[in-house]
């Protein structure tokens, strides 16, 4: 999906999208992990953030270059050395699905790609983002490729897509 990232990416649209997920978090007693490279923390920055987050909050991984998404979560050092690297869904899904496995957590999101302010190493363009989000039995993947932005549209941009795909998920 390519789009505008600049469509409502306020701090306030990124509080509001946390606390929603927060609370559907806590009506089914669940707990929420992160993988996130990207995002670098931002992502379970803005949902520590929000009311209730001790009891819903498992925890993250801040995985941002090839070494660490290996170490830390147990990829396949083969999945990154494609020609795409680290930007693919398969790392996506793979980033999301290990995480909730290592933190014990029922439901886990993670987000991968490039906000810039230039490509990465694998020749991947600024703006091109893969998110998954797992729980058992069940992933799901959204690709976004924003139109190029400053980083911190991009940024915040990124979370809210990941929050929104966290929420289609507790709402099955």
């Amino acid at each position: 999906m390519t789009s505008d990232p600049s469509q409502d990416t306020s701090d306030k649209a990124v509080e509001a999208a946390s606390q929603r997920v927060l609370d559907a978090l806590r009506v089914r007693n669940w707990r929420l992990a992160t993988a996130e490279s990207c995002t670098a923390g931002r992502l379970a920055g803005a949902l520590a953030a929000g009311n209730g987050a001790g009891a819903a909050l498992q925890g993250g991984f801040v995985c941002y270059s090839k070494d660490a998404k290996v170490r830390m979560l147990g990829l396949p050092p083969e999945t990154l050395q494609s020609s795409t690297g680290a930007v693919t869904e398969t790392v996506a899904r793979l980033m999301a699905e290990n995480a909730r496995q290592r933190s014990g957590a029922e439901i886990a999101v993670a987000v991968t790609g490039v906000l810039g302010p230039s490509c990465d190493e694998d020749g991947n363009p600024v703006g091109l983002v893969e998110i998954a989000c797992a729980r058992a039995g069940t992933t799901r993947h959204r690709r976004n490729h924003w139109l190029e932005a400053a980083p911190d549209i991009l940024i915040s941009a990124t979370i809210l897509s990941a929050l929104e795909l966290v929420a289609e998920m507790l709402a099955d």
